[in-house]
């Protein structure tokens, strides 16, 4: 009997400590998540559709900047750190992430005039606008309702009509993104699984382990406080990737719009992407060979192709 309480002592101290550490490490992590967002300091417009959060910086053309899933100004301000300077960025918080409210019935229409009320809110009469992967969907119908406001529609591993991927169920979605330690759990347990989400596994296994590293970081960590998006991501999932079909009116998009899209996208097809490109009038398509939905190794070609299409 000694034996085995001093064997459930020792097993509950273990037990312990572990639990201590992983609960240090998540403390920091989430900490260090909340810090980084609230030193971008962001403001907020009161829309006829609920709060807005957006970001103005940089000197020369306007740019919005329309995120992707898990992401908020933040990752915006991450799409655009290899593109370089000569740009005046607009950052926004899409519905339903960090300080953006998520407005009775939305839908991607209602992001983009989210877009105009925030222009006119600025003074500013037209942008250029990029989106990045889940933020493609808004910038569709923003060239396409708005084409007085945009000077011109960049497209960056964008959401593109068949993906025909099973979605999980949406509780179980809303149980990992609705809690920062379940994420943050299955971040740390599961984080090299997951990026096959995103990066074809020849491209995985190509990084140093210092790469996969920061990439699992930037990719994932990065999102954290993921509860102050999980509204946002759901809407994504479930609302505003489907939204873009094929029968939205491409052909009717008039603004000059140029498309960046790997050819080993895991994500959204690069067959989307080249049905998008040919039904919009004179659509440039940029194809990278590899890279998967990042496109990793490939930033001086995607910054070379944007800054040539703003520049001319």
């Amino acid at each position: 009997m000694k034996r085995k309480s001093m064997l459930s002592i020792i097993i509950f101290v273990i037990m312990s400590v572990l639990l201590a550490v992983v609960m240090i490490k998540y403390s920091r992590d989430l900490s260090a998540a909340k810090a980084a967002v609230d030193r971008i300091g962001s403001q907020v417009f009161n829309s006829s559709f609920g709060d807005m959060e957006y970001l103005l910086e940089g000197e020369g053309p306007v740019v919005l900047v329309s995120h992707g899933i898990t992401g908020g100004i933040d990752q915006g301000k991450w799409i655009t750190s290899t593109l370089g300077g000569g740009c005046r960025y607009l950052y926004v918080s899409r519905f339903g992430y960090l300080r953006s409210a998520m407005p009775d019935d939305p839908s991607p229409a209602k992001q983009a005039a989210a877009y105009v009320e925030l222009l006119d809110h600025l003074g500013i009469d037209s942008v250029f606008v990029i989106g990045n992967s889940a933020g493609g969907s808004s910038l569709y119908h923003f060239a396409h309702d708005y084409p007085g406001r945009c000077r011109g529609m960049i497209l960056q591993s964008s959401v593109v009509p068949g993906d025909t991927k099973p979605l999980p169920p949406r509780f179980l979605m809303k149980a990992v993104f609705g809690s920062d330690f379940i994420y943050w759990s299955s971040v740390r347990l599961f984080g090299k699984s997951m990026s096959g989400m995103f990066i074809p596994k020849e491209v995985f296994i190509s990084l140093s382990e210092e790469e996969r590293k920061t990439m699992i970081s930037s990719m994932y960590l990065s999102s954290l406080p993921i509860s102050a998006r999980t509204k946002g991501i759901l809407f994504d999932m479930y609302v505003s990737n489907l939204a873009i079909d094929e029968t939205f009116p491409f052909e009717e998009i008039s603004v000059p719009s140029l498309v960046i899209h790997a050819k080993d996208d895991p994500a959204p097809p690069y067959s989307g992407a080249v049905m998008v490109s040919e039904r919009i009038p004179g659509c440039r398509l940029v194809s990278i060979e590899t890279g998967g939905h990042l496109m990793i190794g490939h930033d001086e070609e995607i910054r070379n192709a944007i800054r040539e299409f703003v520049g001319q």
